[in-house]
């Protein structure tokens, strides 16, 4: 049993540890430096939004934002609560697209954070040591065994490998891709919300 414990504490700190690095190192990728502020008042804003209508949705709900295209993953109990959570990061300026990623369950516990975290350092770690990769511009989540890439992609040879290192890790059950191109037109100009959140593309 303690070595469980000492194995799970290990993986905590490691994976902050990746996290922390490629969150601050993707500000110095491709996205311009406007942009890159934009995404940080959004997701402060939306941060704000969620503490102000609930303080354990604000807890429950993780945020990633990349060119105004907003990620929620994590869980929540109820079906409102990820009604609630996408409509407020609609609401929120200079969002685009919001990809809602957020389950609804009331069963989480310890090991199943540490084996989520567990998984997205071996992510992490496949994609830091491929020299064919770019990796400051990925963002790795992963929610219940299920890994989701973000970022932006230099062309689709380097995304298909980011993709096929996160299908190599055992432990996670699924890959979904909210990657887009370097070249893709979304990057471009302005779009106005959609009726509906951007699904992700499954792989």
């Amino acid at each position: 049993m303690r070595s469980q414990s000492l194995f799970l504490s290990a993986t905590v700190v490691a994976a902050f540890s990746l996290n922390a690095c490629i969150g601050v190192s993707l500000n110095t990728q491709e996205r311009p430096f406007a942009r890159a502020v934009d995404d940080f008042n959004t997701q402060a804003q939306l941060n704000a939004r969620l503490l102000a209508e609930s303080a354990a949705l604000f807890a429950d709900v993780n945020i990633t934002v990349i060119e105004g295209r907003v990620h929620l993953s994590g869980s929540v109990p109820t079906s409102e609560d990820r009604i609630t959570a996408t409509r407020l990061a609609w609401a929120t300026p200079h969002v685009r697209e919001v990809a809602n990623d957020l389950e609804v369950t009331s069963e989480t516990d310890l090991f199943d954070v540490a084996r989520d975290r567990w998984i997205s350092a071996q992510v992490r770690t496949r994609i830091l040591t491929d020299g064919a990769v770019r990796d400051v511009n990925y963002t790795i989540d992963t929610q219940n065994r299920v890994v989701y890439i973000l970022g932006i992609a230099q062309n689709r040879d380097e995304l298909d490998r980011v993709l096929a290192h996160a299908r190599a890790v055992p432990e996670a059950n699924r890959v979904v891709n909210h990657a887009v191109l370097k070249d893709d037109p979304r990057r471009f100009g302005n779009y106005a919300p959609a009726d509906e959140p951007v699904a992700g593309e499954p792989e």
